[in-house]
């Protein structure tokens, strides 16, 4: 993190320009949430991968200090990896709202799966036909039903642990994903 930190222009000059970024990634998961209920299952993992990077992107970029751009690839925040590892810090598991939606196992197992690089084959599997063995995979095929709904799950945890409460509007942005996240977690989801 302490690179992310030190290398880069900070992301915001305002707090309005805060918030823009916290409603992309709303948008992100309510997209996420959508497809899913659909039963775009592929397509609603990748865009909950998408939202976890964005939201590294912008909890990390609030707190860059230099005045200095930075090659992006040199950027930690460019690099999908670095992104997930940013955004599933260990205080995402502290709360006990995903623990008691998909168990404290099951969270750990996918929080390993993102700092372990996991999740830049996953949203490439989300997107993309490949071939395993001679045998083409679709994504449908990938990204099963279960996993999407995990994703998505953690995707709105990690929002909610790195980027709600800087402003009055994140907050409010928090109760709509609290929202999604019931959604996903009732009965018949």
């Amino acid at each position: 993190m302490d690179a992310a930190v030190s290398i880069g222009e900070q992301a915001f000059a305002s707090s309005a320009e805060f918030n823009l970024a916290c409603e992309h990634v709303v948008r992100l998961l309510k997209d996420a949430s959508l497809l899913f209920h659909a039963g775009s299952h592929a397509s609603a993992a990748f865009m909950a991968v998408t939202a976890i990077e964005e939201i590294a992107k912008a909890h990390i970029g609030s707190f860059r200090k230099s005045s200095q751009p930075v090659a992006r690839s040199k950027d930690p925040l460019f690099r999908h990896s670095a992104k997930h590892t940013l955004a599933l810090g260990p205080t995402v598991a502290m709360g006990g709202r995903l623990q008691g939606a998909i168990g404290e196992r099951r969270m750990l197992e996918l929080l390993d799966a993102g700092h372990a690089e996991e999740f830049v084959r996953l949203r490439e599997s989300a997107l993309y036909i490949s071939s395993k063995s001679g045998k083409v995979i679709a994504p449908a095929q990938a990204v099963p039903e279960q996993l999407a709904r995990e994703l998505i799950l953690l995707a709105i945890e990690a929002f909610d642990d790195g980027l709600v409460g800087y402003t009055e509007r994140s907050m409010a942005l928090g109760d709509e994903t609290d929202e999604l996240f019931a959604g996903l977690v009732a009965p018949n989801t």
